[in-house]
């Protein structure tokens, strides 16, 4: 059997090794023995100092980190290092000595020892050689005395009781084996899992599973990460065997835990923290009442990211070294996906401030549409989970995922993009006719005015000079004259009033009248030239029935969708992300062919370019910040909308939708 013999004071105790850990710690004023706990009557031994365990065949020592150390055979041991033990070593704890005795008998192997009968002929012995090791061999050395032809028998092997053993040892090594493929799998998991998961929240939450799969025995896991540069922690993972996960964001562990494992970079094993000197006195080791710990820094190259703790209520040795080697591997590998996560999030981050400060510098070119473009992506993300949720009908298969939906935000943010390439005074033309070509209008109004002044008192005087009018004749001449000139000054201003009127643009097709008029009627100048109140220009221009762009203005303002895909195919979308251009190109279309820039139709439009189609014009209509109109109503916006469902241009079942669900409504 295997013991120690524990000397001082003129007496020796021995105590026997039993299968699991003997522990070495301080008593009171003799020696205990509690189970496997030998309390020793020494000041200097700690209260949890040392420990003797078993490993396979061999018996070894470890340091408990105690206050005072070991030595062994004279030389101290580095605590939390496993140390072999032999026949004969001498073991020093505080000022108490202990020597080692190691003798397995023939019992422990599975022999019957019998005696040994003297012969007179000599013996010759050799050690078996076994290919396979594992117990055959270990009982062939222990009884491979070969004898001469004629030599007495020394010994006698029970069969059927070797058998046995052999049969339970391999019992024992195929479950090592099948634990050993266990963890494996498992480890395979947790890399498949940090490879493929890119949410921190999710990656946390899977490799907390799979720890809980491999180390049976953990009853509790803490997850910190660093909340900055500093190094301040933050617990963001606080699970429990069998329960859901929770934090509150303050740290439920040990100070002097996080600080050992933090600080000096290393993994921490504690067989028992109840009993463990530094720890002992921890609020949070106690009130968790904590027995065995391990806790493993994320470590990415030099940089701590966090730290995880794993602990078992259970009692103390519940884990051991390979568990801590398990533990700080699953560490490693996960500060280097908790890395690579904050980099994908830094770089989402970075995205995401790009667009934002895009949509800002495209609407601040013009300050009165100022917000359409987030209006517009926020009606369009309500609508499209709301068709997202249907289960039957046209939108049945209508399905989008986060990524999808991310996709389908960002091409409403940046959907009106191109305008960046329209000129200035077309992208903030209020009117029918720019300011500068009203007040040219009416500068022509007053010059017409002062033609017709003229020419009348030119008359009057050649009047005078043709019939030597008498003042009483003259007087009356000029009052017919004068009232002639008000009512054709009165005729020009009611024109001027056609004008202004006719220059405001409508939202709705709405037919202009007067402007015929205006247009017909001449005036004289002083060189006898007659000369029209309105060009075709300006007559062209203020006939238009809907809006207040021309023609050309017309076309070079529909050219901001071309010019939105043409700049967004420039930037190199991710996977998931490259439908943002045709997304953001399709959003003026109509089902019947009337939209541009391609005059698409029904199917050849995609479904998330239809939704955001619907929001477009929803917003367009209600916005009360535009040069051209006041906003519409939301009762008058939507009729507007069912309107242009009803003439087949948009989609009246997700028209149908927004209403239902009210995707109109931006909460906040």
């Amino acid at each position: 059997m295997a013991k120690i013999i524990i000397s001082g004071s003129g007496s020796a105790i021995p105590v026997a090794i039993p299968g699991n850990d003997l522990y070495l710690g301080r008593s009171t004023d003799e020696v205990e023995l509690l189970g496997n706990f030998v309390g020793l009557p020494d000041k200097e031994v700690s209260r949890r100092h040392a420990r003797i365990l078993k490993q396979n065949d061999r018996y070894l020592i470890q340091d408990l980190n105690s206050t005072n150390g070991t030595e062994l055979d004279g030389e101290s041991i580095v605590p939390g290092t496993l140390y072999p033990l032999s026949s004969g070593n001498h073991i020093q704890v505080g000022s108490t000595e202990l020597t080692v005795e190691l003798e397995e008998d023939a019992i422990s192997l599975g022999l019957d020892p019998v005696g040994v009968v003297p012969s007179e002929s000599s013996v010759e012995t050799r050690e078996f050689e076994s290919q396979g090791g594992g117990p055959a061999a270990s009982v062939a050395e222990e009884a491979s005395a070969e004898f001469a032809a004629g030599a007495s028998v020394s010994m006698v092997i029970d069969a059927s009781r070797l058998m046995a053993e052999l049969k339970g040892a391999g019992r024992q090594v195929s479950a090592e084996r099948d634990e050993l493929l266990r963890r494996l799998s498992l480890m395979t998991q947790v890399s498949i899992s940090l490879g493929a998961t890119k949410n921190r929240a999710a990656l946390c939450e899977k490799i907390t599973q799979c720890i809980f799969e491999i180390f049976e025995q953990g009853d509790h896991i803490s997850l910190l990460l660093c909340r900055n540069k500093r190094g301040s922690l933050r617990e963001i993972l606080s699970k429990s065997r069998g329960k859901e996960s929770e934090s509150n964001g303050k740290a439920n562990i040990s100070r002097t835990i996080v600080n050992e494992v933090v600080q000096n970079r290393r993994s921490l094993l504690l067989l028992d923290a109840m009993g463990d000197e530094r720890f002992k006195q921890q609020e949070s080791v106690i009130d968790l009442v904590l027995r065995s710990v391990m806790c493993a820094p994320l470590l990415y190259e030099d940089e701590v990211l966090g730290l995880i703790q794993v602990d078992s209520r259970r009692g103390p040795n519940q884990f051991n070294k390979e568990d801590l080697e398990i533990l700080t591997a699953i560490a490693s590998q996960m500060a280097i996906a908790l890395k690579n996560s904050q980099l994908f999030e830094e770089i989402e981050t970075l995205f995401e401030g790009f667009v934002t400060a895009s949509v800002q510098v495209i609407e601040a070119r013009d300050p009165v549409t100022a917000g359409h473009s987030f209006r517009v992506a926020e009606y369009t993300q309500n609508l499209a989970r709301c068709v997202d949720r249907i289960d039957n009908g046209e939108f049945k298969g209508a399905q989008f995922s986060a990524e999808q939906m991310r996709e389908i935000r960002y091409a409403a943010l940046l959907h009106d993009f191109g305008k960046i390439g329209v000129r200035e005074n077309v992208l903030t033309k209020a009117k029918k006719l720019h300011e500068y070509e009203l007040a040219h209008l009416q500068q022509r109004f007053k010059y017409a005015k002062a033609c017709l002044e003229k020419d009348a008192y030119f008359k009057l005087i050649q009047l005078q000079q043709e019939q030597e009018l008498t003042p009483e004749e003259f007087q009356l001449r000029r009052e017919i004259f004068d009232s002639e000139l008000k009512r054709e000054i009165g005729v020009l201003d009611s024109f001027l009033q056609d004008v202004v009127r006719a220059n405001e643009p409508a939202i709705t097709p709405d037919k202009i009248s007067g402007l015929e008029k205006v247009a017909q009627y001449l005036f004289r100048d002083g060189e006898e030239l007659h000369m029209p109140l309105l060009t075709p220009f300006e007559f062209s221009t203020l006939s238009l029935a809907k809006g207040s762009l021309n023609p050309d203005e017309r076309i070079e303002i529909e050219s901001h969708v071309a010019h939105t895909y043409a700049f967004l195919n420039l930037i190199p979308w991710t996977g998931n992300l490259a439908g943002v251009p045709d997304i953001a190109y399709a959003h003026h279309e109509k089902l019947d062919g009337s939209g541009y820039p391609r005059q698409l139709t029904g199917e050849q439009i995609p479904l998330p370019s239809k939704i955001m189609t619907v929001a477009d014009i929803f917003d367009a209509l209600t916005s009360g910040d535009r040069p051209y109109k006041q906003g519409l109503s939301t009762e008058n916006a939507l009729d507007i909308l069912h309107t242009e469902a009803g003439n087949g241009k948009i989609d009246a079942n997700l028209l149908a939708v927004f209403v239902e669900s009210n995707s109109y409504i931006i909460n906040g």
